[in-house]
């Protein structure tokens, strides 16, 4: 770090209440958030490339229970009330944007990103933070993230900030420093919560359970060949590789004919070892590492037939539950720490290296629309919020991208290297400086 930037974030820290205040010219600050439950590990987001065995049964066309009462089902992962309040981001125009100074002027493609989402998902984290205790750390093992104490100024600075770019963009600059975690790039992928077709009884299109977490324990760690309808509740029926692309995205939305339509949540996995099917094809030589997204391997298993897919499947032993959720306007699929994830302002990240509810600017190619292999060069603000099978690795990430067919189009095809940045509270940061 350079000894000018030292003298600067000194000089920020005296001018922090004057630019707290500018930034409350746009917004209410309120301390009296609904506080959601604790951080949750677990892996609610994409496996990457893989496909799954699950022995198609020939079920009875019982009906299927598409909602699970909450009072008969432990989850691992706790409930968290959905905000009543939560809108959908809404960029007014026109408005003034600050132009980039310090740090930020050495991100290239700062000035010309939109941070909004970020400041969505941020202010999600912060809900839930606020249960936490000041004197705990983000994660004890990871000390350069510092305690909960130091992420509360810009908690509440960000709580009710109007959601437009330039408050975004403002509230950014005014409470956070831009830091360098080295020039190394990372693999950034993407996922989405796809959307799928299901029926309430067994048909031979719609043959594929999707199934509760099974009540019983050592049911539940069954490697995926040995579960079938019998092991817990139905939930609905889908067609084999639909449900099984849910399990690799760890959450989605299932519609039933009638109309009525659920998200179906991550509820824990079989812990069973996770195998990427995309890997097995490369091996096989049925397609290159170039060419491995899901849209090649929906392709692949249509064109080869049931038998030769439902052999791929059996590579991966890994089997993923879900449970039912009614789905409230403007709330994604909750991630790993518990969050309603945001498009564009999530991502999933391996927990050994970043606690969730930090911020990471990262630049890199991305799909302007399906089909878009090479992508174009864009710089995103995101918070880790999730993590996934995976997911490994100091620079490994996974970008929600949304909801429905056209973020799965473009989230199919995201995958490339991508330069990390740490956004930490100004003060945190000021903490990491050389002394002399």
């Amino acid at each position: 770090m350079r000894t000018d930037l030292t003298i600067r974030l000194i000089l920020r820290n005296y001018l922090c209440t004057i630019v707290a205040l500018c930034i409350s010219a746009c917004a209410t600050t309120t301390t009296n958030a609904p506080a959601p439950n604790s951080d949750i590990d677990s892996s609610s987001n994409s496996e990457s490339l893989e496909i799954t065995e699950a022995p198609i049964a020939k079920p009875e066309p019982t009906e299927a229970k598409p909602l699970v009462d909450s009072s008969t089902t432990t989850s691992p992962k706790p409930d968290i009330e959905p905000d009543p309040e939560d809108e959908p981001i809404v960029t007014p125009e026109p408005e003034s944007i600050p132009a980039p100074s310090g740090a930020f002027l050495d991100l290239d493609l700062w000035s010309t990103a939109d941070p909004t989402p970020a400041l969505k998902a941020f202010q999600a984290s912060c809900k839930i933070w606020k249960r936490k205790p000041d004197e705990k750390w983000l994660n004890s093992a990871l000390p350069t993230f510092g305690q909960y104490a130091d992420w509360r100024a810009p908690c509440q600075a960000a709580q009710d900030i109007q959601l437009s770019r330039g408050n975004a963009v403002r509230f950014f600059q005014s409470h956070f420093e831009p830091v360098d975690i080295g020039e190394d790039t990372g693999l950034l992928t993407a996922y989405y919560a796809p959307e799928i077709p299901v029926r309430r009884t067994a048909s031979a299109e719609f043959s594929e359970p999707i199934l509760a977490r099974p009540k019983n324990k050592k049911t539940q760690n069954l490697p995926r060949k040995d579960l079938s309808v019998t092991s817990s509740t139905v939930l609905a029926y889908g067609k084999p590789i639909d449900v099984f692309f849910l399990q690799i995205q760890g959450s989605g939305q299932i519609r039933f004919p009638d109309g009525n339509i659920y998200r179906a949540a991550f509820d824990g996995h079989n812990s069973q070892p996770y195998s990427s099917i995309g890997r097995v094809l490369i091996a096989r030589g049925d397609m290159t590492k170039d060419e491995a997204s899901k849209q090649s391997i929906e392709a692949w298993m249509e064109k080869e037939g049931y038998a030769a897919a439902k052999d791929l499947m059996a590579e991966n032993a890994r089997y993923v539950f879900f449970k039912t959720e009614h789905i409230v306007t403007g709330s994604g699929p909750k991630g790993a720490m518990g969050a309603s994830l945001t498009p564009m302002g999530s991502l999933a990240v391996d927990p050994k290296h970043y606690p969730y509810g930090v911020v990471v600017w990262v630049e890199g190619k991305f799909p302007k629309e399906g089909g878009d292999y090479t992508g174009a060069d864009a710089g995103h603000l995101l918070v880790a919020q999730d993590t996934g099978g995976a997911i490994r690795g100091e620079k490994r990430g996974d970008v929600f991208f949304g909801s429905g067919a056209p973020a799965g189009e473009k989230a199919g095809v995201m995958k490339h290297r991508a330069t990390w940045t740490l956004f930490l509270p100004v003060a945190l940061a000021l903490q990491l400086l050389p002394t002399s």
